[in-house]
């Protein structure tokens, strides 16, 4: 007894040791970084071209095509040689308009697109390597090999090519080469001279091949066909071992599942630049090459892990995503979770749609070894950095309940085929064991778990701690709860000679004999699905090479392990690895032969959105029971919804029935639907076969049935989905089912032919129609479908009119129906809108400022343009705590820059958001987007605009375009000026950029801000630069501008020949002796604009001195039409919300001046008076107003008012109807029809004329008689119900 305790005691702390310093490293080598790669190198170096276990097999040699990337499906193991690169496979990009590989992100010229293609070449043969490639600008590109030798490690790197090309044009870049004889790891790489974007496409690489080396190992039957009809043999691979062709050798023939060593941990994937709070940066850099030779070779993978408190950044826990920050609150750390899991399970699927995921550890090691915590803590780890085990999950969540948060994101987002575990070491020990066990068959019950991993590190005494009857023990009760298990991470140490070959070997047996014995006899509906091995061979294992834990030896023989565990099963017994079958559970049909079935009774059921559609289930309607799928906001007609097939169930060449039924409620009389299936063809061409398809009618339920489709025989990523032909209308899909071929489901019934006047549906117009549709006017119609038809002039309702036409139609004196005029009954739009109370604006009547409030807009950088002013903002978004309360706005979440302009300082029109930082933004590298700045010089007799923000407070940043509204693109790809840049490293805060171009058209930049400690009164953190030509670089060295009590917010402007530098004054003023006040706007004077500059007066107090909401103070001067005005922005929206977090909006107000002195500022809420009237008689962008309640605008540059509901309004200031105006032309649309008061004086005053935008969805004119338009108006659009608004014109 007491040996057993000491041998228990001992092996767990060695456990928890090891876990805390080796199992976090476990085969530690990543390929994308140079030291490592050639590291890992030297531990497979034994294993090298030791295949004595391999047979030869003769084969043909002969010219072919050894890799071929075409990116048409996958990504073929390319990936960025930097985390910043970013790799996008794009439709219509690539070679002949074919899907490309773009390449973004670049910082340097060495950042390309690199790929290991060891695993087809071998050194001293002749390849011939070639790329298409494409750049926008002209650029020299360069193709490159990398290889090493096996007997030293030596990288040597060779240029195959380098080529210049023509802008715009594809080019071809071809060489040949033979690498020395005893070469192996090569590597290709694409680069450019430039930093810019690029595009490539159809990489090949030809050369003489013995057409059965590479097959002949997978041709051998191994361990993954001998425990075929009973489980997956897997193994693992890093950045290393799959390079090396023994070891990979070696996989083919024994393995039908890999597993990532390190490659798509948490540490590996995240990408801290590209991280914002709703949007956590993945990449899959540093598993391409595994993922590439899985998709290849056919082999299964199992994804390993997501959330686990070792190997995951610090900075991911933190505020800011900086390491040193405060822990975020649980429900930030929500929003990372579910955000980096939904992000890596869409990158997997986007760049590797052919690998089989069958499988992904979505928690690992959550449960502590000490069993006081066990029985006290719910088996929570203690809560910290993970310096000896501590967790960092529960030190945001204060428990293990983001455990089955994660579960839960994983559900929602993990392909349907792909099992999700929890995955866990010292799993046999009894107290940890059953925590386990309770944690997981909890998880289990709620459907969010589908199976246990047991880790299986363990040593090889057959008795003891870690003993087969222990483990077996564990495995059993695991197995109980119905999960399947997995054992996924075998392996069985010697504990450095302690035990013999021959017990390693009896204790692989009995762990490898368990799970076949309960799978031959289960008690549950439980399996043991894998059984995974930890390592290739004994030079590469997470342990010490001494402990020798693994099925081959350091040479990569086959030790007394591997040759016990081949011997349990006869040959002639043994099945194909390639298809195992006995590991899957078939899927059965019900007992009524179906598959699936979908209700949508509170459960999307895996359905989801197709491109911009969402879904989400409603009770408006239902087929069967109380709710139906909704599937809205539709931008094109195959926006739709979809469900992917399984393909265990739905196989490819088989034939199956399938059935949903649709509905919708808007636009015209019927809708063509179509239920298809989309899939990959062998080619790998993405395909959409029609499945079944119907006409339904407005308001009643019609199915989409075929009982005997055949899905094709080639069909990979199979995707059943339902569309419609032309319309975006919303529509409702319910009672949706697969099942067994030929089964007939029960629906709501094939279409019936649908034509106007034809009552009855039976093909013809005839007296019975008449007849049915007067007995419809006196009474009531069978159906709605009867209903339409009756209303054959489409008034939208039936009466003695359309009973006329119908008999002049049977009579012949008319041939087809014609369409009533329709006129809008005032007396009714009056009741209408006597029942609507308009929505409150954010702004009091008379008062000009806030310039807008359908956004806020913080920061206002500000530029005029040929006499228009345009406003550009950092977009403050609302922060909420997990209880959804308003919280302090803390600047993470801004990656956007909105952008409005004006030629009249009061009508404000609405350009969108500019998505600037973040894996969605122009600037996919930044993360933040604060304090813009906008100018324009002409340069080379073009137009440029310039648009300038800062990367948090470390950096700034310009983006361009041709106009002030974009489009806007990237043209550094990093940051304009950085700590690097001479003399701002010891700038505090490296943010708040201002822009001024000189009347000679030099540009000069102004930036920076902060405290030091002890530097209140002259902190020494400003700096202006000039530009270059080019606006976009630097002429010379930052100059320091020594300004007093400076805080943040340069600014910098030239007033007649002198030149002003502005600035926000800190908080710390007390006693100065200029008479400044805290956060205010300061100004001083130079009569050069690199200074120095001589302190002036303050321009403008802190805003809470006029509004009563204290804050930060930014601003900038702008001159329009010789008059100056001050931008700043206020937190007056915010107050008429009633919330509190310093969320902001732009104001402005009018600057005097006395000489060269500018007299201080007075901040109103009246602000500018209007400066012209708005010409209604040319076409005027609805997004163009002085006010408005309830509404948003969507797109980006040209932009449509959206968001519109019941009460909500737009008003347009000073419009010149001189010329008097009979109608108001609307471009509007509506998905369920919506009436159009318009008025003037305000929201609720004298309507001069109405309108109606038809259902339906579809932007359309739609006309309003006006009267009493004459003079200069305050014109109101107040609407009844959801609509969007494009433009209007009066004539």
């Amino acid at each position: 007894m007491t040996i057993l305790q000491y041998k228990k005691s001992s092996f767990c702390y060695n456990k928890c040791n090891l876990n805390r310093s080796l199992h976090q490293q476990k085969g530690g080598i990543f390929c994308m970084n140079k030291q490592k790669w050639l590291a890992g190198l030297t531990a497979v170096l034994c294993s090298a071209g030791a295949l004595s276990c391999f047979p030869a097999i003769s084969g043909t040699v002969s010219a072919a095509e050894l890799v071929s990337n075409d990116f048409e499906v996958n990504y073929g193991g390319w990936y960025g040689s930097a985390d910043a690169v970013a790799l996008t496979a794009e439709d219509g990009i690539g070679h002949n308009t074919s899907r490309g590989m773009s390449v973004t992100g670049r910082t340097s010229t060495s950042d390309g697109a690199s790929a290991e293609k060891g695993f087809y070449l071998s050194g001293g043969e002749t390849y011939t390597y070639s790329v298409w490639v494409y750049s926008e600008t002209a650029e020299r590109f360069h193709l490159s090999l990398s290889c090493a030798d096996l007997d030293t490690a030596q990288e040597t790197e060779t240029e195959l090519t380098a080529k210049q090309t023509r802008a715009g044009k594809w080019t071809k870049l071809s060489a040949s080469y033979r690498a020395p004889e005893n070469s192996g790891e090569f590597r290709l790489t694409i680069t450019t001279d430039s930093t810019s974007d690029f595009v490539f496409d159809d990489v090949t690489v030809t050369g003489k091949s013995d057409s059965s080396e590479v097959s002949a190992a997978a041709a051998e039957k191994g361990l993954k066909d001998e425990f075929a009809d009973y489980f997956r043999v897997g193994n693992i691979l890093n950045g290393s071992t799959v390079k090396n062709s023994t070891i990979t050798a070696s996989v083919l023939k024994d393995y039908n599942s890999i597993e990532c060593e390190n490659e798509t941990k948490p540490d590996a994937t995240l990408v801290q630049s590209q991280c914002s709070e709703t949007n956590i940066g993945v990449s899959l850099n540093n598993a391409a090459s595994i993922m590439d030779f899985c998709v290849n070779n056919n082999i299964a993978m199992r994804g390993h892990t997501l959330v686990w408190h070792s190997q995951t950044p610090l900075w991911f826990f933190k505020e800011n995503f900086n390491a040193s920050g405060n822990w975020v609150s649980s429900a930030v750390m929500d929003q990372r979770m579910e955000s980096y899991i939904k992000n890596m399970f869409a990158a997997i699927k986007t760049q590797y749609p052919d690998l089989n995921l069958y499988a992904y550890d979505v928690a690992n090691e959550c449960i502590s070894d000490d069993s006081n915590r066990t029985a006290n803590n719910g088996g929570t780890r203690e809560p910290g950095e993970n310096i000896s085990g501590q967790s960092p999950w529960v030190q945001v969540y204060g428990s293990n309940a983001f455990v089955e948060k994660a579960f839960t994101y994983a559900r929602k987002y993990a392909p349907e085929s792909c099992a999700l575990y929890y995955n866990d070491y010292n799993e046999y020990w009894d107290h940890k064991r059953d925590a386990i066990y309770s944690m997981c068959k909890s998880l289990y019950e709620k459907g969010l778990l589908d199976g246990i991993g047991m880790q299986s590190h363990i040593n090889a005494d057959y008795d003891g701690f870690s003993g087969v009857s222990a483990y077996t023990t564990a495995m059993k009760k695991f197995l109980s709860i119905g999960c399947d298990l997995q054992i996924t991470e075998l392996d069985i140490t010697m504990e450095n000679g302690k035990y013999t070959l021959q017990q390693q070997a009896d204790k692989y047996k009995a762990i490898f004999q368990a799970a076949m014995d309960w799978n031959k006899n289960p008690s549950s509906d439980g399996r043991v699905t894998a059984v995974c091995i930890w390592g290739p061979n004994d030079a590469n294992t997470w342990i010490k090479t001494e402990n020798t834990p693994l099925l081959y030896d350091t040479n990569h023989q086959p030790k007394l392990a591997y040759t016990t565990l081949t011997s349990m099963i006869p040959q002639s017994e043994w099945g194909d690895g390639s298809n195992p079958g006995g590991n899957d559970k078939p899927i059965e049909p019900n007992e009524y032969g179906w598959y699936f079935q979908s209700t949508f009774e509170g459960d999307t059921d895996s359905w989801e959105g197709r491109g911009s559609a969402d879904v989400l289930t409603s009770g408006r309607t239902a087929y069967v029971g109380s709710e139906a799928l909704l599937v809205q906001n539709r931008t094109a007609a195959w926006n739709g919804a979809g469900r992917t097939l399984n393909p265990k169930v739905f196989v490819p060449g088989k034939e199956y029935s399938f059935s949903v039924n649709v509905e919708y409620f808007d636009g015209d009389a019927t809708d063509q639907f179509f239920l298809k299936l989309a899939y990959t063809d062998a080619n790998g061409e993405a395909q959409y076969a029609t499945v079944a398809e119907g006409t339904a009618v407005k308001g009643e339920w019609v199915q989409l049935a075929n009982k005997n489709y055949q899905i094709p025989a080639d069909a990979t990523n199979m995707v059943l989905y339902v569309e419609t032909a032309e319309s975006i209308n919303n529509f409702y899909l319910d009672e949706a089912i697969g099942a067994v071929g030929g089964t007939s489901i029960i629906g709501a019934g094939e279409s019936k032919p649908f034509h106007l006047g034809d009552v009855n549906a039976d093909g013809v117009i005839n007296g019975i129609d008449l007849a049915l549709a007067r007995q419809g006017v006196s009474g009531a119609f069978s159906g709605n479908a009867a209903s339409l038809a009756a209303d054959v002039d489409q008034s939208g309702s039936v009466n003695g009119t359309d009973l006329q036409l119908i008999q002049d139609y049977l009579l012949g004196k008319i041939t087809e129906f014609p369409i009533a005029e329709k006129i809008v009954d005032t007396a009714a739009m009056e009741k209408l809108f006597a029942g609507i109370t308009p929505a409150a604006s954010y702004k009091a009547e008379g008062e000009n400022n806030p310039l807008f409030t359908q956004r806020f807009g913080a920061d206002p950088g500000v530029m005029e343009y040929n006499g228009r002013v345009y406003v550009y903002t950092t977009n403050d978004v609302i922060e909420y705590d997990s209880n959804g309360n308003v919280t302090e706005n803390t600047y993470a979440q801004v990656n956007k820059i909105n952008c409005i302009s004006s030629d009249d300082m009061v009508n404000w029109t609405d350009h969108g958001a500019i998505p600037v930082a973040g894996t969605e933004g122009i600037a996919k590298w930044a993360t933040c987007s604060w304090a813009p700045c906008a100018a324009h010089k002409t340069i080379n007799g073009k137009e440029k605009f310039f648009l300038y923000f800062c990367n948090g407070g470390n950096g700034v940043s310009v983006l361009t375009a041709d106009s002030p509204t974009g489009p806007w693109s990237d043209p550094l790809g990093k940051a304009l000026i950085t700590r690097e840049t001479p003399n701002c490293n010891d700038i505090t805060w490296l943010f708040d950029p201002a822009v001024m171009v000189d009347d000679d058209g030099t540009g000069y930049l102004c930036f920076g801000g902060g405290v030091p400690d002890g530097k209140d009164a002259m902190p020494g953190t400003s700096r202006v630069v000039k530009l270059g030509e080019d606006m976009i670089s630097l002429a010379g060295t930052p100059v320091t501008i020594e300004a007093p009590y400076l805080f943040e917010d340069s600014g910098i402007n030239k007033i007649g020949d002198t030149y002003y530098y502005t600035y926000c004054s800190n908080w710390n003023t007390s006693g100065n002796s200029y008479g400044m006040t805290s956060g205010a706007i300061e100004y001083m004077t130079a009569s050069n604009p690199l200074g120095p500059y001589t302190y002036g007066g303050e321009l403008f107090p802190n805003q809470g001195k006029f509004f009563g909401l204290y804050g930060n103070n930014h601003h900038s001067i702008c001159a329009v039409n010789g008059q100056l005005y001050l931008f700043y922005h206020n937190r007056s929206v915010e107050k008429a919300m009633g919330i509190e977090g310093n969320y902001r909006s732009p104001q402005v107000d009018q600057i005097t001046m006395a000489g060269t002195k500018i007299n201080t500022v007075t901040g109103t809420m009246k602000g500018i008076a209007q400066q012209k009237s708005v010409n209604p008689y040319v076409k005027n962008p609805a997004e163009m107003m002085s006010d408005q309640a309830g509404i948003n605008v969507r797109g980006l540059g040209d932009t449509v008012v959206t968001e519109i509901d019941k009460g909500d309004w737009i008003k347009v200031s000073g419009v010149d109807f001189s010329k008097g105006a009979s109608q108001i032309v609307l471009t509007a649309s509506s998905k369920s029809g919506c009436a159009v008061k318009i008025c003037t004086g305000s929201p609720t005053g004298k309507a001069v004329g109405y309108a109606e935008i038809p259902a339906g969805g579809k932007l359309s004119e739609v006309s309003a008689a006006v009267q009493g338009l004459t003079g200069n108006q305050d014109l109101y659009f107040v609407f009844s119900g959801q609509a969007e608004m494009d433009c209007w014109i009066a004539k």
